[in-house]
């Protein structure tokens, strides 16, 4: 029976792929998908493993959510009726497919967002006296973002990761940012590689480069910092407005 079962997932489901660089899930499909009801049936149970496998957040996932949420189930209905087509192939049997794409953010993500936390507090600086006026007078260029390097962590992406620093307290929660500034540019973005990070527009020409040191979590979507990186992102105001203004760009393994 287990066989049996096992093999009609894999005949009948639809393969789903996250573009996490788009905060998007591609799949192929039929041309008159509109009209094809058995398939859209699996798209939909597909569609439904695979958000429940996303973190939201902490221990909760997109999929627990979208069940909670009826703007979010409202979205995610629309969206599987009418996907967007990106690209057509032809094998060479004949077959024509479609290439659609289907958003994993909108609209429905503002009542998803967590409440809001204690935010981090700057970290008062002691005057450095063996600092001369020469170096006082030194102004260095200031951080326009932040590219965290999290390959090899373990990390999986989500819609709101967290950054905490090595004692577990919180530098960056989607509960404490910009709402307006969330909705508009969103979360964080990820990308596959640092110069993809790099190509991030909205990190500005000198973005803050950090290296995660590990991921917790049960979904291991929250980043630690080590104490030293989180040290430059506390002591720094420009810093933190930068968090609140969520001007951070996350390098991820490709899954």
């Amino acid at each position: 029976m287990a066989q049996f079962v096992l093999a009609f997932l894999l005949i009948g489901g639809v393969e789903l792929e996250v573009d996490w660089s788009e905060l998007s899930v591609h799949f192929y499909g039929p041309v008159n998908l509109a009209s094809d009801t058995l398939y859209k049936g699996e798209l939909e149970a597909s569609l439904d493993s695979m958000l429940a496998t996303i973190p939201l957040y902490g221990e909760l996932s997109l999929g627990d959510a979208v069940a909670r949420s009826r703007d979010a189930q409202n979205y995610f209905q629309t969206a599987l009726s009418y996907p967007q087509v990106v690209s057509t192939r032809y094998s060479t049997a004949g077959e024509v497919q479609n290439e659609y794409v289907i958003s994993l953010v909108g609209p429905f993500l503002e009542e998803l967002i967590p409440r809001p936390m204690q935010p981090p507090t700057l970290h008062e600086q002691e005057p450095d006296a063996s600092t001369g006026p020469e170096q006082n007078n030194l102004s260095s260029i200031p951080s326009t973002g932040f590219i965290i390097d999290a390959r090899g962590t373990g990390f999986r992406p989500g819609i709101f990761p967290r950054l905490l620093d090595p004692q577990g307290n919180v530098i960056l929660d989607a509960g404490n940012v910009d709402r307006d500034v969330l909705l508009e540019r969103g979360y964080v973005h990820y990308a596959y590689s640092p110069r993809a990070a790099l190509q991030t527009r909205e990190l500005g020409l000198n973005p803050l480069r950090l290296v995660a040191e590990r991921t917790v979590g049960r979904d291991r979507c929250d980043i630690v910092l080590s104490a030293a990186d989180a040290e430059r992102i506390l002591d720094s105001p420009l810093n933190l407005r930068l968090l609140c203004e969520c001007m951070v760009t996350i390098i991820i393994d490709r899954q």
